[in-house]
């Protein structure tokens, strides 16, 4: 039982992460992008989907096995990168150029690299899995094409990043499942 509420609760900092990740959106709009707040934003949702992620695992271990921590672990990783990244900015003078040195590219690539591969194989074992509902891997499906939107600076990333998440910290949050494993979360429901 003790299990099953630390579930939930993780499934709220899901959702708040992916509340967080949204903010990015119109403090870029209003205040620029690369703004002191929109980076605020995405540097508090960087934390807590480094801290939270692995509920997304937890709540399809036994239908996604492997494949689905692997996906996990990567989007973590690439979130810790992410957290690291955002936190020289703050330490940096903004007017300064930015650090051309071997860990940073190392960094900032294998962030690109572990998120986005991690999103994509894990919007690939939630859908085989189906213990989200099903718009839960449509949202995934969502985000992953606004990254690819041929804007020059694409603000609209972030929202499409957060909605995944919300819904997902929803799902886990209120138990709307569709697994077993996860139905004691709350009621089930269907596809």
């Amino acid at each position: 039982m003790n299990d099953l509420r630390w579930v939930r609760w993780l499934g709220m900092i899901v959702l708040l992460a992916g509340i967080a990740r949204m903010g990015m959106t119109p403090a870029a709009y209003v205040w620029g992008t690369d703004s002191a707040q929109e980076l605020t934003f995405g540097y508090v949702a960087c934390i807590l989907m480094s801290f939270c992620s692995i509920v997304l695992y937890q709540v399809q271990a036994r239908e996604s096995g492997v494949l689905g921590f692997v996906s996990v672990l990567g989007i973590l990783i690439g979130n810790i990168f992410t957290t690291a990244l955002l936190f020289t900015t703050f330490i940096m003078d903004p007017s300064a150029p930015e650090p051309d040195s071997l860990a940073a590219a190392i960094s900032g690539m294998g962030s690109m690299i572990a998120l986005t591969g991690g999103t994509l194989l894990f919007a690939i074992v939630t859908y085989r899995a189906n213990v989200f509902p099903r718009w839960v891997f449509y949202l995934h499906v969502l985000m992953l094409l606004s990254a690819v939107i041929p804007f020059e600076d694409n603000k609209l990333f972030a929202l499409f990043w957060g909605l995944t998440y919300v819904g997902m910290g929803y799902c886990i949050w209120t138990g709307k499942l569709n697994s077993r494993s996860a139905a004691g979360l709350g009621t089930s429901v269907g596809a």
